[in-house]
């Protein structure tokens, strides 16, 4: 059986912003951002999440390494959502990605989504 490995290191980063205003007033201005955001490089893709209730929003963010996701916190886009006066705080967390289990659990990884077997996710260091 063969054993897959890679050698990226992916990165997950977690953007949440708790706000004033219900989540959807920022949503409703979020159409060029998104734009903007997808061309960010290094960025394989990012998820749009919120807790209307709470009044917070944010996003997943999937990035190729974490130089890339680093450098996306001082990004113009980030900056303006900070700086924006409908925005109490900022929190925001950088992951490490183990590709194999994740890859097993069929996460969308770029270039790896390919199947791996519990074989090899026992070699990862799976159960």
């Amino acid at each position: 059986m063969s054993k897959k490995t890679t050698t990226t290191t992916y990165t997950v980063l977690h953007l949440r912003f708790k706000l004033r205003v219900p989540p959807d007033v920022l949503l409703a201005q979020s159409q060029e951002a998104a734009t903007i955001i997808a061309s960010v490089e290094g960025l394989i893709w990012k998820m749009w999440v919120l807790q209307k209730e709470e009044f917070e929003m944010g996003g997943m963010y999937l990035f190729a390494d974490r130089g890339t996701a680093e450098a996306y916190l001082n990004h113009p886009v980030v900056q303006a959502v900070c700086s924006n006066p409908a925005v109490v705080s900022t929190q925001s967390q950088l992951w490490d990605v183990e590709s194999s289990l994740s890859a097993l659990t069929r996460a969308l990884l770029g270039d790896i989504c390919v199947p791996y077997s519990e074989a090899d996710a026992s070699t990862a260091g799976g159960q």
